[in-house]
């Protein structure tokens, strides 16, 4: 096991900037995701750090060792791709143990290794099977077995479960999960799958065009999201986000016609957005049906433009002002289109999002928050 420092990185090809100057602190045993939408950057960062991409500028350390120009068979790092990159020739036994003869291990050693693998994965009855007669979720756990057998000092995931449907990616994302709090080694994920990402993470780093637009916990990343892109990347359904106008003493904001008081530690950070461009987010949670007491919620009446039924609830899109939210409500309600609902918006757990930087008011205010 080790930490994995990320400083400063940079990438480029020829004069295209594609990493901007990344700094992301791993520590010793921590899982790590890394998500964004195509084309944000995450792979090839990942790529980086294994050695597979060269480094435009900054530092990748190892376990406190740089290892810029150091190739990937030197950096102790075990990788596992999204097409599994199995030997279809080779059995299972074989595909897994073949990194360790490569590197000279003695046969009982690579037999003894196998078999550990094949049981931390549940594929003992696999070993004598060949690619071609395993399904997808069987070939991710040989790729996975071949990684352990090297036991090395970080693992790398690079979007592994995409090729697989929902239901086995759901299974894998358990046994990942599982793996890592059995072996405590570093683990680095790429995914661009928020859901993998808040399941399986200690740390999300939310990358968006080359920059890392947030790091933190997955509570941090859904509950104070640092960017009005951060916010509404996580949650499905996600935020819902309406332009709204802040009074001049930040005490409330308008949706068109329609008033909401602001609670105190929103109330101080709209100050500074009074007269500027402005968005009002709250998750579908938030939005509940009938009157909550309580300074922390607004109760307005909207009006029910389209449902979702999805059997254990109902998402409907409601007009409040001059803004569609859609809210999570019980199926029982019966919400039809067309129906006038009365509403609570939990306010105390809304946010507000500087238009033009695209910053949460609440980290403006604070100066950042961690």
């Amino acid at each position: 096991m080790a930490s994995v420092d990320i400083v400063g990185v940079r990438k480029s090809y020829g004069p295209v900037p594609v990493i901007h100057g990344v700094d992301i602190a791993i520590g010793d045993g921590e899982f790590v995701v890394l998500v964004g939408p195509s084309g944000c950057g995450k792979s090839t960062l990942l790529r980086m750090i294994a050695g597979l991409e060269s480094i435009s500028g900054g530092d990748i350390r190892i376990g406190g060792d740089r290892v810029n120009d150091l190739p990937p068979r030197s950096r102790d790092i075990a990788m596992v791709f999204q097409d599994y990159a199995l030997y279809p020739h080779k059995t299972v036994r074989e595909n897994i143990g073949f990194g360790l003869r490569m590197r000279g291990a003695a046969p009982e050693t690579v037999a003894t290794k196998v078999a550990e693998a094949a049981q931390i994965l549940q594929i003992g009855h696999l070993l004598d099977r060949r690619p071609g007669q395993l399904s997808g979720g069987q070939r991710q756990r040989v790729a996975m077995g071949r990684a352990i057998v090297r036991e090395p000092r970080a693992f790398l995931f690079d979007e592994p479960l995409s090729n697989l449907d929902a239901q086995l990616r759901s299974e894998m994302r358990v046994e990942i999960k599982k793996l890592h709090q059995r072996l405590q080694n570093t683990m680095i994920y790429v995914t661009h799958d928020q859901v993998e990402a808040m399941t399986l993470a200690d740390r999300i780093a939310v990358m968006r065009s080359g920059h890392l637009e947030q790091l933190g916990t997955p509570d941090d990343i859904y509950n104070r999201p640092r960017t009005r892109f951060v916010a509404g990347f996580t949650g499905s359904p996600p935020m819902n986000f309406a332009d709204c106008a802040i009074a001049a003493d930040g005490a409330s904001l308008t949706l068109g016609d329609v008033t909401l008081s602001l609670p105190g530690e929103l109330r101080s950070a709209a100050r500074s957005l009074s007269g500027r461009k402005v968005s009002f987010g709250i998750r579908p949670e938030h939005i509940q049906a009938g009157s909550r007491p309580g300074d922390g919620f607004a109760q307005v009446r909207g009006h029910v433009v389209l449902t979702e039924p999805l059997g254990s609830e109902t998402l409907a899109r409601v007009k409040i002002g001059n803004a569609e939210l859609t809210g999570r409500f019980e199926p029982d309600l019966g919400l039809k289109v067309g129906q006038t609902v009365d509403l609570s918006l939990a306010m105390a757990r809304a946010h507000l999002f500087d238009e033009e930087t695209g910053l949460s008011a609440l980290w403006g205010a604070a100066g950042g928050k961690s």
